[in-house]
């Protein structure tokens, strides 16, 4: 439990951290153990997102009251978030670990990015956790309608304003971005959601504000504000589009020092 919430609200996290969550991943000293709860920890951190973001209520309640109208949202919801916890004990794995990885590959070059991160390397040591993040990409990717354009820079901003020193994630979708943006999370925010309402001005400028909320502040984003977008140009299908991609690489960002804590390192030779 400390580990879930060290890696979920300390990000973007600093040595002090990483060296926390090495140790304590050496304290739990079971590393099929630490790909499970990884997988529960992405699971409810893209979730979460995506439920604060477009404001739909995950208290229980309404699962009690059962009301007929208001909480069906918040039950479909509730539902996905115990399919997701139970993944590994439900779900068997329709491929391997192997075809996974290569299917992975496809998609990042699809993507324009050099390399799969290494962050999937290690969760293929549990390939239902691997399948299920994969199938979400794939989806949101895939069946996307909203710009391609936007949703790199999205899913960009989602990593590096998350994302450990080093990351792996980040050398993947440091491309997506302008030049110059990307060097820290503090610069990218100044960048991505600066004061003001300029940035509310063109549809850009405001995806990109919307995306770093997503990322690191979902609770705060307002029906207005997902009304100007919409008035911008965009369709409630292209920002929920932008909403999974976002919540979708926070989410793997949170859970990436966890493998790196653990992940063998590769010899040099």
């Amino acid at each position: 439990m400390a580990l879930a919430a060290h890696a979920t609200l300390a990000a973007p996290l600093g040595d002090a951290d990483l060296d926390w969550i090495a140790s304590a991943a050496a304290r739990i000293g079971d590393e099929d153990l630490l790909v499970e709860a990884a997988g529960v920890v992405f699971a409810f951190n893209f979730v979460n997102r995506i439920a604060d973001a477009r404001r739909v209520q995950l208290e229980y309640r309404f699962l009690r009251e059962l009301k007929p109208i208001r909480g069906w949202v918040e039950r479909r919801f509730a539902s996905l978030i115990g399919t997701l916890y139970d993944l590994s004990y439900k779900h068997q794995p329709r491929r391997s670990s192997a075809e996974l990885l290569d299917r992975l590959g496809v998609l990042f070059e699809r993507l324009g990015a050099p390399a799969v991160p290494e962050v999937f390397h290690w969760l293929s040591r549990t390939p239902a956790v691997l399948e299920g993040v994969l199938e979400l990409i794939e989806v949101n990717v895939m069946c996307a309608e909203v710009r391609s354009d936007l949703w790199k820079e999205a899913a960009a901003i989602a990593v590096v304003s998350r994302a450990m020193p080093g990351s792996g994630l980040s050398r993947a979708v440091d491309r997506w971005l302008p030049e110059g943006s990307s060097s820290d999370s503090k610069t990218l925010r100044s960048w991505a959601a600066p004061p003001g309402i300029a940035s509310d001005l063109s549809l850009v400028s405001a995806c990109r504000r919307y995306a770093w909320q997503v990322a690191n502040a979902a609770y705060t984003i307002t029906d207005e504000q997902i009304h100007k977008i919409s008035a911008l140009g965009l369709g409630d299908a292209e920002i929920l589009d932008l909403t999974l991609a976002t919540a979708l690489f926070s989410a793997l960002s949170i859970i990436e020092p966890i493998a790196a804590a653990v992940a063998p390192t590769p010899v040099v030779a």
